[in-house]
């Protein structure tokens, strides 16, 4: 055996020994120059912002499975690198909803795009339902907290008039589970209710005022589409939905037992709504034009190494898609999205390139996903989550990478959802080994945990983290808060979001280091992610 064959003897049982004991692997360094490549070709003006289903995100997603390609990663989609999601897309076409009350008084008329809202129906091109109203407070069935607003209330093949929001005594994640309209809707549903008219609360009429909304009268609606032709996010047999202004909000409750600003001075006492019956019936209609398009996600995997554990997958997830070009204004229209998410999309690749290169391939298997359509609601992930490429069983945690705000290099992290499951204490120590900290959610009133990709695996019962930088600058010159909340006014969703001075290469080393470092305690532990004892998302939709 010559010398350099007994040396590569030796590393390789070194590097297999660092594989099977408690010793972590050596975290590799990260090339800020790959990264700064990444976010500048996929911020670049030739991609046109990535929208969903656009050449221009094709192109970004030709471009990521070719990185995959690159590196020697496997092709994980059902089309090599690819998964094609199929899509509807729902346009109004020139039709509108209508929306008439029906009183003891006559009819009367509201009008859309200033009494009421709604948006192009994805399940079909006609909908209509005629229905009795029954106020329903929150719209809330949450027994394990006291809260169930549709006790002793009747409401199969009625409407349901649903408050915006929750009551304040839910905790703030699970408040913000129960309030968005996907779980409100299902509830209805579930009781049998045929539609839903949604009310804003004041306080929610002052952070996002009606007409703010109005602004997005005209827009498309997407969604994803199941083999039967039904769109995921659709619920068969319960029209969509509209949301009205407070002024027709308040005539839905002429008559009735209580007025609206009766509900609303009764809130203000710290009084939870009570539903009851309206007295109006409520004709609704909607159509719309339907556009099938497919967009990709991007899927790759590096197999595991350990015959007990390589079953087991680690899916790292960051969105690709983005806002496209503006329809109206002066200069520059593209929305270029560097930090929002070329930059998490970046950080994503050159980990893989790390895991690739640093020749200990993990024990478990890790899925790199770059998926489409999160500007959309979520909606590539939503699909991924439910059509793994792998038995869904066997996905046992998530790290998701959401414009990670590389601005300054930094003193922590922040780990979305680190309370729920042992991810947080995995997030702590790779923290602590890249001489960082792990520190609080700062936001929590945002309630980030349920507002990215990683909820749609935490919705199929994986344990998931969302990572960004956090606000300690190393500089304690820089003030991170201040530079954070100045990128979201000035920069977020807005075409001044490029690939410019605005990026710190130091910060997206520091960050791909910690992502790689988390990562690899996932893939080589002995045990997989769980949820700790008790917690509300892991009982709920993991069922432990």
């Amino acid at each position: 055996m010559n010398t350099r064959t007994l040396l590569g003897a030796l590393m390789a049982a070194a590097l297999a020994a660092c594989a099977s004991t408690d010793t972590p692997a050596p975290i590799p360094d990260a090339d800020s120059e790959n990264i700064r490549e990444h976010v500048n070709i996929l911020a670049a003006d030739a991609l046109a912002g990535r929208e969903t289903g656009t050449p221009g995100y094709r192109k970004a997603a030709d471009y990521v499975a070719a990185q995959f390609r690159a590196m020697g990663l496997q092709p994980a989609g059902s089309d090599g690198y690819m998964q094609p999601v199929p899509f509807r897309r729902a346009g109004w076409d020139g039709r509108e909803p209508t929306l008439v009350l029906q009183g003891r008084d006559g009819d009367i008329p509201l009008r859309f795009g200033e009494d009421f809202i709604a948006s192009p129906p994805t399940l079909s091109e006609d909908t209509a339902t005629t229905a009795g109203l029954v106020f329903v407070g929150f719209g809330i069935e949450a027994p394990d907290y006291g809260v169930d607003d549709y006790a002793d209330l009747d409401v199969r093949g009625k409407i349901v008039v649903i408050l915006s929001g929750r009551p304040q005594e839910l905790p703030s994640e699970v408040g913000a589970h129960y309030a968005s309209g996907r779980t409100k809707r299902e509830t209805a549903a579930r009781h049998g209710a045929v539609g839903t008219i949604l009310l804003n609360t004041p306080q929610r009429e002052k952070r996002w005022p009606f007409q703010r909304s109005v602004e997005y009268l005209h827009e498309d609606n997407l969604d994803w589409v199941r083999s039967d032709g039904i769109p995921g996010g659709a619920i068969p047999g319960l029209h969509p939905g509209v949301m009205l202004d407070m002024p027709a909000g308040r005539q839905l409750f002429m008559g009735a037992e209580h007025s609206l600003d009766t509900v609303f001075t009764e809130m203000d006492s710290g009084l939870v709504p009570q539903g009851f019956a309206l007295p109006y019936k409520a004709s609704l209609t909607s159509g719309a034009a339907h556009e099938d398009i497919t967009s990709p996600n991007v899927v790759a995997m590096l197999p595991g190494s350990d015959p007990a554990l390589k079953n087991e997958v680690v899916v790292f997830s960051a969105h690709l898609d983005h806002l496209g070009t503006e329809d109206e204004g002066e200069g520059d229209r593209i929305n270029n999205g560097a930090q929002d998410n070329a930059a998490g999309i970046a950080v994503m690749l050159e980990t893989a390139r790390l895991f690739r290169e640093s020749g200990i391939p993990p024990r478990r298997t890790l899925l790199f996903v770059a998926v489409t359509a999160e500007e959309k609601g979520l909606l590539g992930s939503d699909y991924f989550a439910r059509h793994p490429p792998v038995p869904s069983q066997s996905i046992v945690g998530n790290i998701n990478l959401d414009m990670p705000m590389l601005l300054y290099p930094f003193r922590d992290i922040i780990a979305f959802g680190a309370e729920h499951s042992t991810l947080g204490k995995t997030a702590a120590r790779a923290a602590a080994r890249t001489d960082l900290k792990l520190s609080p959610d700062p936001m929590p009133e945002q309630v980030i945990f349920v507002r990215s990709d990683h909820y749609n695996f935490v919705r199929q019962g994986v344990p998931a983290i969302y990572l960004i930088t956090g606000r300690e600058a190393l500089d304690p010159e820089m003030d991170g808060t201040a530079m954070q909340n100045q990128f979201l006014q000035d920069r977020y969703h807005r075409p001044s979001d490029e690939a410019d001075e605005q990026i710190n290469y130091i910060a997206a080393k520091q960050f791909t280091e910690v992502n790689y470092a988390i990562a690899r305690e996932v893939a080589d532990a002995d045990e997989k992610p769980h949820w700790y004892e008790g917690d509300f998302f892991g009982d709920l939709f993991a069922g432990e």
